[in-house]
């Protein structure tokens, strides 16, 4: 049963990538009036899960190097360098970052009304039918056609440098770029939630993989074992210690034991793909998965963790961005009832424009107060202060929702916990009966059936144990992503 015992030090093992550095302790939040306080139960942080971890590591890391040696060709990771893949190439994290640039450009826009506006304009004209003007009397005769200058010519050219510049907009420039800014920085709080989401979707799949893994070794294990029964029930019925109905038996159960094994290879293959997909590696990429596991079990009771969630959780903090930018966007729609003040100043060069038209600069200040508008500003200013009223709902919606996440995945754990201790004990139960049924049967007392009954009941004890262990290390993941102890940026 060595190589059973080695096959549980792979995926008991497999929980170590779970452990997150615990910085300093938060304060818990004062338990609301209907509230009752949860204790963490004991089967989460119980000595006995502990011992139970400790066993199956015994040995471990030689395991390991014995029998994982990847090639040149194939890219080794364990999960924190697994991790740091998906957070520097995956699709999620660089459409975060590309967001978090257009927020930024709309900070320039919201500022670029605070500067000057420069246009130049060029202009041809033809005027049809335009004439000279001619001056009778004794001024016509004192100047000539002097004065026919005034009236220009048919052809002209206009030459304009115009600039101008806002003095005074009611405020609604200043609120535009504070929400701009709000808003980019609420995406920022954005991606470090999808950093985080990131980060535990590798965890589940490095997780899977263990455990695709630890199927397969089990269902192969369990086939060399069917195998030998088959052979020694052969060897039964070829001196008549048996019928032929015990063969038939043991070849049937051969054959569901082969099928479990391609199963579980295609499984393992699939959690290999999802892999790839998540530190985008192209899927002729080989990889293989490799570390050092250490089993760390949850220290924190569950009203902490709540209360850490609720004052750490990139969620809230996308919110709370999105709720300033919202105050500064009813500040925006009440600057449009006071009045507006701007100056300009325009260079014009007219080509063929006569003295009537003359060049030079022409400069200008002036003011504008929009008395009524039909009642569209009123409305706009209503509309703000709804979305920011939906926002701050959203917001008490979103801390209920963060509350049970943390509760969900708490309670994940402790099952799980509870049923790696449990399963632990049935695999050293099944082990045993297997070990008599084997003896009974070498001894002519037992039946090939009982024998087979044993080895089955090992297998799934097996399997359930691998399972729960798995189980465990994704409910720890869960714990430390709904607490928002995520990734950090790189």
């Amino acid at each position: 049963m060595r190589f059973a015992m080695r096959l549980l030090c792979v995926l008991l093992a497999g929980m170590s990538f779970v452990a997150v550095a615990q910085s300093a302790p938060v304060n818990a939040a004062p338990p609301t009036e209907n509230a009752t306080a949860v204790q963490p139960p004991s089967t989460v942080d119980d000595k006995d899960i502990a011992l139970v971890a400790d066993d199956v590591l015994k040995g471990f890391e030689a395991y390991w190097a014995s029998e994982e040696n990847p090639s040149a060709n194939v890219l080794a990771f364990d999960l924190h360098q697994c991790i740091e893949t998906a957070l520097a190439k995956n699709a999620q994290v660089l459409m975060a970052d590309d967001d978090i640039a257009a927020a930024k450009a709309k900070i320039g826009q919201a500022e670029s009304a605070r500067r000057p506006q420069v246009k130049v304009q060029e202009a041809f004209m033809y005027i049809d039918g335009l004439k000279g003007i001619e001056i009778p009397g004794l001024i016509g005769s004192l100047f000539g056609n002097g004065f026919s200058s005034f009236s220009g010519e048919k052809n002209q050219r206009h030459d304009t440098l115009s600039i101008s510049q806002v003095l005074y907009a009611g405020g609604q420039i200043k609120a535009a770029v504070k929400a701009s800014e709000f808003l980019a920085q609420s995406k920022e709080w954005v991606k470090q939630t999808k950093l985080n989401d990131l980060e535990f979707q590798v965890k589940q799949a490095y997780y899977d993989c263990l455990l695709a893994r630890a199927i397969v070794r089990v269902a192969d294990e369990s086939v060399v074992t069917f195998r030998r029964h088959l052979g020694d029930a052969q060897q039964m019925l070829d001196v008549g210690l048996i019928s032929n109905f015990e063969v038939l038996r043991a070849k049937t159960e051969v054959g569901a034991r082969e099928a479990d094994l391609v199963a579980a290879t295609n499984v393992a293959r699939l959690t290999l793909i999802n892999m790839r997909r998540l530190l985008a590696l192209s899927e002729n990429t080989e990889i293989s998965l490799v570390g050092k596991m250490d089993w760390t079990p949850i220290a924190e009771p569950l009203d902490k963790l709540v209360a850490e969630a609720l004052d750490t959780r990139p969620e809230l903090e996308a919110l709370n961005k999105g709720l300033a930018a919202a105050r500064q966007n009813i500040k925006r729609t009440k600057g449009e009832f006071l009045p507006s003040a701007g100056a300009s100043a325009t260079w014009a060069n007219i080509d063929g424009g006569g003295q009537a038209q003359p060049d030079g600069w022409t400069f200008s200040v002036g003011a504008e107060w929009q008395v009524y508008a039909g009642g569209k500003r009123h409305y706009d200013v209503a509309e703000a202060k709804a979305l920011h009223s939906s926002l701050e709902h959203q917001l008490e919606d979103v801390k209920r929702l963060i509350e049970l996440d943390v509760r969900a995945a708490y309670i994940q754990a402790e099952d799980a916990a509870a049923r790696v201790k449990k399963e632990k004990g049935t695999v050293e139960l099944a082990r045993e009966g297997r070990r008599l049924a084997e003896l009974r049967f070498q001894e002519g007392v037992g039946t090939q059936t009982e024998t087979l009954d044993a080895t089955l009941a090992l297998s799934s004890a097996e399997t359930a144990l691998v399972k729960a262990v798995h189980d465990y290390a994704v409910a720890v993941a869960a714990v430390d992503k709904a607490a928002g102890r995520g990734a950090k940026p790189l």
